[in-house]
Formats: C-alpha cells, sequence, structure tokens
C-alpha cells in the first residue's frame, strides 16, 4: 500500500484546502518548521482509517474558533495493486465513500472493508484508542511515542503472517500446514486464552510458585487439624492410663507417710539445736560486754598517757622559751642603735625638702599668673561667641514655639479623620438605604394652590413643586376634596429612620468634639496641618544649627564661658604683685626636679625611720610576750594541784594498764570458745531442719491434694467416652484425606498440563519467530553490526546482545537502554514487522512524525541506512523539523508552508 495523494480541508489549522499530491511508492520527506501542520496531516491520515464519520469525540479535527466548520480527509493510495480512493467528512456533513477499484462502498462498509484489508477494528463506542488501531497502529509512529512498541494489538495479524511463513511445499504440504496452523494458534492471543484458561483452574488450587492454595490448602489444613486432634485423643487415652497407675502409687505413699511420720523425728532435732543456739547468744552477749570494757580501759589509758605526755612536753617547751628570751633581748638592743641613726637622717631630710619647697611655690605663682591670663581672654573670647549665637538661637526658638502653638491647633490624627470619613459615609450609606425604601412624594401644584401634609405631627404646606420621602404614615389635606392617608410600605422604614438619625447625631458628635462643621474642614485641616509640618521641620532643623543641644545648654554654656572670665579676673587680683616675687626663682620644672628629688629623699629617710620604729617596737613586744609566757608557764608547773594531777595520773595509768591486760585475755579465750562452737553452722541446722519438717508435711499434704484431683480427673475422662470421640475423629479423617487426594492429583494434573503446554508453546514460538528473528537481524546489523536480538513471547524485542569497543559481548533487557536506543529499536523492529506483513501478502505502510531526534549523529547516520533500505520495499512517510538532517536521503524534500 502506498499513498500517492492527500487532500485536507476545514481540518484543525488548515482551514482552507491543501493537499500533497505525487507521493512516491518508496521515501517521502515532508519537513516544515514547528506549527506549520505536520502532525495535523498525520492526525487527518489517522481520522481517515482509525475514526467512524459519525463519530461525535473528535472535535479536536476542527479549526480552533470555527463551531460550523466539517473537516474533510481525501486520500488517493494504491492497495493490494488496485487503485483506491476515499473521502471522509466529519461532524457538520457527515460522510464516507470508498472507491477500491471498480467497486464503490458508502458510510460504515467503506470502513470495515479498510478494516478488514488493513488489519484494524472500531471502538464500540468513544474515541478509537491504541488496543484497536492492528497493524497501522504498530507502524504509524506517531510524534513522541517511537520507544513505545505496543505489539499486543497487532499480534494476531503477525501471527497469521508467520503462519503463511511457515507453509511448506511436498506431499505433506496440507499436513504441515495444520500443524503449522495449530502451533501459530498456540502461540497466538487464542493459546494464551486457552493457557489463561488452564492456568485460571490451576490458580484456583496452586500459587504461582506451586504453594497450595483455596481448596487444595483448606483441604489440607482440615487433615492435619483432624490428625491433631486423633493424636490429641491417643494422648489423653494414654494419659488415663498413666494416671491410673499414678494414682495407686500415690495412695501407697501417702498411707505410708500417715504411718511413719517422718517429720516428727525432725522436730526433736531441731529443739536441740535450738537449744544449743539460745546458749551460744549467752555467750556473745557476755563476749560483747568484755569487748565494750576492754574498749573504755583502752580510751582511759590512752587519755592518761596524753595528760603524761602533755607535762614532759610542757617542761621542755618552758626551757625552749628561755633560750630564745636571751636572744631576743639581744637583738632587742641592737635595734635601738639602729633607730637613733635613723631618726638623725629623717630631719636632716625634713629640712632639705622645705627649702624645695618654697622654691617651687614661688615658680608656680609666676606661672599661675600668666595661665590666668590667657584664661582670662580666651574665656571672654568665647562669652561674645556664645552671647551671638544665643540672641539667635532665641529668635529661632521663638518662631518654633509660634509654629508649634499653630499645628498644635489644627492638629487632627489619620485616626480620627478616618473615624470622620466612617461615620460620614455611613450617614450617606443609611440616607440612600431611607431614600431608596421611603415612600418618594412628589408635588406640582398649580400656582396660588396649597396642599397640607402632616407627617410625625409636623404640619408643613406644600406649594408649587417640591419631593418629600415619607417614612411614617402620614395625612394629606385636599382642600375642597378631602385627605388622603399616605402608609409607606417596607417593615424596616422606622429602622432605617433610626439608622440615619444615629447616623447623623455620631458624625455631628465627632465634628463637633473636634471643632468642626464638616468633614471637607476636616479635610482641610489635614492638609494645612501637613503644611505647618513642614513649616516646622525646617525651623527645628534651623534652631539645630545654631543650638544643636538647645536653648538651656546654650545658656549654660554662655553662664560657664563668663563664670571662667570672672574667677580668671578674680584670681588675678588675689595673686600678689609680681615685683613683690623673688626676682631669680627657677623656672616650675626645674623647681619641681628639685623638689621630687627632696621629698623622695624625705620618704626614703622616713621610710628607714618607721621601719625602724616597727621593727624595735615587735621586739620590744616579743620580748614582753616572750617573758609574760615563761612567767606563765613556770608557774603552772610549780603548781601544786598540777603536780598532785601528775601524780594520780601516773597511779591511774599504771592500774588501767593492768586491767587492760587480764580483760583481754579473757575475751580472747571466749572468742575463741565462740569461734569453735560454730553459731552460723547451728542457725544453718536449725535452718534446715524447719524446712525439711515443712517441706514433708507440705509434701504429704500436695500428695493428697493430688490424690483428689487424680479421681476427680478420671471420673471426668471416664464420663466423656474418649473412645466414641476417637472412633468419630478416626472416621473424619479418613473422609478428610480422600477429598485431599482428589484435590492434589486434580492440582498435579492441571500443573502438568499447563507445563506440556508451556513447553509446546514456547517451541512453536520459536518457530514461527525464525522469519521475524531473520528480518529483524538484517535491519540490526546496520545499527549494531555483529549484534543480535531475541524476541519474546509476545514478538517484541526482548534483549539485545551486542559487541563492547574491547572484544566483550554484552546482553541486557531491551527496556534498560537509553530512550534514543529504545527508539532506534522500536523503528527497527516496525520495519521488521512491514516486512513480514508484506511477505505475507498484507498491506503495509510506515508513517514516522518527527522520529529520531534523540539520536547522536553517528546512531542516526546508521538509521538513515536502514529508512532506505526499508523504503526500498516499503512506502515511508516521513515528518520532521529538521531539514537539514535528512537531505542526505537522495529523494526531494515536500516543505510545508
Amino acid at each position: 500500500m502506498h499513498i500517492t495523494r492527500l487532500r485536507v480541508e476545514q481540518f484543525r489549522q488548515f482551514r482552507q484546502p491543501f493537499e500533497l499530491t505525487a507521493l512516491e511508492p518508496g521515501l517521502n520527506i515532508i519537513t516544515g518548521p514547528n506549527e506549520a501542520g505536520k502532525s495535523t496531516l498525520v492526525r487527518a491520515i489517522r481520522a481517515a482509517f482509525f475514526d467512524r464519520h459519525r463519530s461525535t469525540v473528535v472535535d479536536d479535527l476542527r479549526p480552533w474558533g470555527d463551531s460550523a466548520a466539517t473537516p474533510t480527509v481525501e486520500l488517493d493510495f494504491q492497495l493490494l495493486g488496485e487503485p483506491a480512493h476515499l473521502v471522509k467528512t466529519f461532524l457538520g456533513k457527515k460522510r464516507c465513500a470508498l472507491k477500491l477499484g471498480a467497486r464503490s462502498f458508502e458510510g460504515v462498509d467503506a470502513e470495515d472493508h479498510l478494516a478488514d484489508l488493513l488489519g484494524f477494528t472500531f471502538a464500540g463506542k468513544g474515541a478509537s484508542k491504541t488496543e484497536h488501531w492492528g497493524i497501522p497502529g504498530l507502524l504509524w509512529v506517531e510524534q513522541g511515542t517511537g520507544q513505545v512498541l505496543e505489539v499486543a494489538p497487532a499480534r494476531d495479524h503477525l501471527h497469521k503472517a508467520l503462519s503463511n511463513h511457515q507453509a511448506p511445499a511436498g506431499a505433506d504440504a496440507q499436513d504441515a500446514s495444520k500443524g503449522t496452523h495449530v502451533a501459530a494458534n498456540l502461540a497466538a492471543s487464542r493459546g494464551d486464552a486457552v493457557l489463561d484458561a488452564l492456568r485460571a483452574q490451576r490458580g484456583e488450587l496452586l500459587s504461582g510458585t506451586g504453594k497450595p492454595r483455596a481448596a487444595l490448602l483448606q483441604a489440607m489444613e482440615d487433615v492435619d487439624r483432624l490428625t491433631a486432634e486423633l493424636r490429641a485423643l491417643d494422648e489423653q487415652m494414654a494419659l488415663y492410663s498413666q494416671q491410673v497407675d499414678q494414682l495407686a502409687l500415690l495412695r501407697q505413699a501417702h498411707q505410708h507417710d500417715d504411718a511413719a511420720q517422718p517429720w516428727e523425728a525432725l522436730k526433736a532435732q531441731l529443739a536441740e539445736a535450738q537449744a544449743v543456739q539460745q546458749a551460744l547468744a549467752a555467750q556473745e552477749h557476755q563476749l560483747a560486754q568484755d569487748t565494750a570494757r576492754l574498749q573504755q580501759l583502752q580510751q582511759n589509758r590512752d587519755l592518761l598517757q596524753a595528760q603524761l605526755q602533755a607535762h614532759a612536753q610542757a617542761e621542755a617547751a618552758l626551757a625552749t622559751r628561755q633560750q630564745a628570751l636571751a636572744a631576743l633581748a639581744l637583738r632587742h638592743d641592737e635595734g635601738e642603735a639602729l633607730l637613733a641613726t635613723a631618726r638623725t637622717a629623717a630631719e636632716r631630710a625634713q629640712s632639705r625638702s622645705a627649702a624645695a619647697r618654697a622654691a617651687l611655690q614661688a615658680a608656680r605663682a609666676v606661672a599661675q599668673r600668666h595661665s590666668l591670663q590667657a584664661q582670662q581672654t580666651e574665656a571672654t573670647a568665647t562669652a561674645e561667641r556664645l552671647h551671638h549665637a544665643l540672641q539667635r538661637a532665641t529668635t529661632e526658638h521663638e518662631r518654633l514655639s509660634t509654629l508649634r502653638a499653630e499645628a498644635a491647633a489644627t492638629a487632627i490624627t489619620p485616626a480620627q479623620l478616618d473615624a470622620l470619613r466612617q461615620r460620614d459615609r455611613a450617614l450617606r450609606d443609611a440616607t440612600l438605604q431611607r431614600e431608596a425604601v421611603a415612600t418618594r412624594l412628589q408635588v406640582d401644584l398649580l400656582p396660588g394652590q396649597h396642599l397640607t401634609l402632616d407627617t410625625h405631627g409636623q404640619v408643613l404646606t406644600l406649594q408649587g413643586q417640591s419631593t418629600h420621602l415619607l417614612d411614617a404614615p402620614a395625612t394629606l389635606e385636599l382642600p375642597g376634596v378631602g385627605r388622603l392617608s399616605i402608609s409607606p410600605g417596607g417593615a424596616d422604614l422606622a429602622e432605617l429612620a433610626r439608622d440615619q438619625a444615629q447616623a447623623e447625631a455620631d458624625l455631628a458628635a465627632a465634628l463637633n468634639k473636634l471643632g468642626l462643621p464638616n468633614l471637607a474642614a476636616a479635610e482641610a485641616r489635614q492638609a494645612r496641618h501637613q503644611t505647618q509640618q513642614s513649616e516646622l521641620r525646617l525651623a527645628e532643623q534651623a534652631l539645630a544649627l545654631v543650638a544643636p543641644q538647645g536653648l538651656d545648654a546654650l545658656r549654660a554654656a554662655l553662664a560657664q564661658a563668663q563664670a571662667r572670665v570672672q574667677a580668671a579676673t578674680t584670681a588675678l587680683q588675689a595673686l600678689p604683685p609680681l615685683a613683690e616675687a623673688t626676682s631669680d626663682a627657677v623656672s616650675v620644672p626645674d623647681a619641681e626636679a628639685l623638689h621630687d628629688t627632696a621629698e623622695q629623699a624625705e620618704r626614703r629617710s622616713q621610710q628607714a625611720l618607721s621601719q625602724a620604729q616597727s621593727a624595735q617596737a615587735a621586739l620590744h613586744s616579743q620580748l614582753a610576750a616572750a617573758q609574760a609566757e615563761i612567767a606563765a608557764a613556770q608557774a603552772a608547773l610549780a603548781d601544786a594541784s598540777h603536780q598532785a594531777r601528775h601524780a594520780a595520773a601516773q597511779q591511774q595509768w599504771l592500774s588501767a594498764q593492768t586491767e587492760h591486760a587480764a580483760l583481754a585475755a579473757r575475751v580472747e579465750q571466749a572468742a575463741g570458745a565462740l569461734r569453735a562452737a560454730r553459731p552460723d553452722i547451728v542457725a544453718q541446722d536449725i535452718q534446715r531442719l524447719q524446712r525439711s519438717v515443712q517441706q514433708l508435711q507440705q509434701a504429704h499434704q500436695q500428695r493428697r491434694d493430688q490424690i483428689m484431683l487424680l479421681e476427680n480427673t478420671l471420673q471426668n475422662a471416664k464420663a466423656a467416652g474418649l473412645g466414641e470421640l476417637r472412633e468419630q475423629a478416626h472416621g473424619e479423617l479418613v473422609r478428610g484425606s480422600q477429598r485431599l487426594s482428589q484435590l492434589q492429583r486434580r492440582a498435579d494434573a492441571l500443573n502438568w498440563l499447563c507445563q506440556r503446554l508451556d513447553a509446546k508453546r514456547q517451541a512453536a514460538l520459536t518457530r514461527l519467530q525464525a522469519p521475524l528473528q531473520q528480518h529483524m537481524q538484517r535491519y540490526l546489523q546496520l545499527l549494531f553490526p555483529g549484534g543480535s536480538v531475541q524476541i519474546d513471547e509476545h514478538l517484541a524485542p526482548g534483549s539485545l546482545t551486542r559487541t563492547r569497543a574491547n572484544g566483550a559481548l554484552e546482553t541486557g533487557d531491551v527496556s534498560a537502554l537509553s530512550f534514543g536506543a529504545r527508539e532506534q529499536l522500536g523503528l527497527i523492529s516496525r520495519f521488521a514487522y512491514a516486512d513480514l506483513l508484506q511477505a505475507a501478502g498484507r498491506p503495509t505502510l510506515l508513517m514516522l512524525d518527527d522520529a529520531l531526534v534523540h539520536s547522536d549523529d553517528t546512531r542516526l547516520a546508521h538509521m538513515k541506512r536502514v529508512i532506505f533500505d526499508a523504503a526500498q520495499r516499503h512506502q515511508v512517510l516521513l515528518f520532521t523539523c529538521h531539514p537539514a538532517l535528512w537531505r542526505d536521503m537522495g529523494v526531494a524534500e515536500r516543505a510545508l508552508p
């Protein structure tokens, strides 16, 4: 099949008729920039074949903004050796006409005939989708979908084409053709349906991994449960026999204990052990008392020993103090001589310092006069400058005060102004609402005529032309005629009148508070206040330039300057005349240097004198203290009571020493005897015997309880009928095992059948895929020299094997390739399908919309060879917006306007 002419009218962007003529049977390259209409022409070809002419879901075919358009597609093409002409009109004037050779078809018949010939179907309802497009959907590549290979819609057609390839010649051609047909059916979608049905039945009993499920799993669980129940009953019966024997043994042991009572002998041993423990406790108590007395004697002996040692230490200390007193007296005499020398040196330094001080005072008097004169001159100049500055600042301050008073008088805050605006707006809204709802009375009287209107007790005389709003009942007097009573409608008139009055009162109160007649005056006051604020800021800046710290600071600075002038003048007048000063006075720095030297010498001499006096005073104090300590120590040692206490302490220490030795020997002997008796072992014996008695009695009681429990248990078991229960459980287990055996045989059979069919199907696929594999390899060598591709069970590329640059073979899944590589392999697959279909006598047409835009230069060069080779056997319509990439294809490009 190849298209020779394409014409569209009122189709998307082609509002006016547009056509492509003289299309070649091989490669045709249609170029144009974005938005030129390439994809529109592709959509037109798809609509001509895939969409019903009566479809109501093809509004996308209309030109934008033209709801009355009638999209039309007209095609001339060769189909199976016959010329064909197809015209299809959508939406407005729905029509489909097909002329194929000498035959003509109209409407749905024409569409169905084309679908049978080209290998596609129509949607039962709604828009046509991918699953309906069949062979054309496989061979026609939409923009951006080259990497997506949907084989399923055309799979049955491909299997038919493959089965035609398998039909051999010769005597057995009919049988072989029949076997090939069966293999093709097994590998096609009908084979999938059979396998799916068998797998579904197997899936009812087995999971995908062969594990039991559903009814089979339930049967296995039932058998396991019944087996467990039977085993439990057997165990219960065995336990019953065991408990009977156990009961006899327990009764025999219980009777023996009742007769022997073995715990009574242990109670006698326990009493003996407790008596021994009490005796040992008395010995421990006596030993504790002796030990306490021994510790008390040790403490008394230690205290007496300390008293004796203190007396000996006091005697030694007295001898040491007497030696120190002699040395201290010698140092005191030497200090007296040093003190006299230091006192003489200090008096001389003091005389020299007084003379230097007088010379310094004379020099400072001369320097002070000159300094005061300079201060007087500088202070006078500063006072005059500050006086002029104060005069200017006072003037600016008075002007600033005036501006501030004016600004304060006109001040109005934004909040106050906003409040006035809100109240004014509220009044306008209330007035408008009242006017909108109130009854409007318009009066137009002739000259000389009048009416009387009574509203709210207020009587008005109406003359000429006037308008009145009535929001309450009113009476209109018509002289010589009568009276009209007017009742305004609306239940909320009174409320609106109250709202208006309240709004008027609120606005009037706010205006009165600010002393303003209306909102306009407030707006004018704010504008005037803003102007005054600008003038005020300028005045403040001028004042800041003259008096940065304010008038008070300037006045204080002037007063300080004047005070400095007065102070300097007073100080100059208080100084003695210059002539009275010493005429040969030295300069102040020289006098200060002499004075500092003299003062340092005086301080050193005074410091030396002070140190000598301090040292001598310290020696004197130490001498007196030493003499007092010696006298006190001698008196204490010579005291008769002290001597008596010392003699008593010596006697007590000897007595305590003797008693301590005797008591210590007795304690040691008692402790040894107590250790030999082992009170801890006696306590353990008591504990052991107590536990033994308790254990024997508890065991006797527990044995009696066990006998009663076993008797009750055996009675209950005998009443439960374990034998009957076991027979019932055994019967249920036999029936469950038979059910499990049946389901297991069915599952094994289905599993075996699916495995055999899978193996047969795989073998059929291998035979059927050989021609497609050959066509695929033909193109693949142009893209990947030395590479090979494996076809999966769905007749799509499954895995790709190719040689890397280092010579190593690499095999990987096609889905793991890059976007560009998947697009290239997808186009190669479509060319192979086209070759296969063409060999089977099926019409083919290849249409590529902006394909291979993701290919690099090297891969694109390889794919050009692939496309050129495919164009030798098929018509290829290639739409592209990159004409420069396809100028080496040996065909003339058709550029869209």
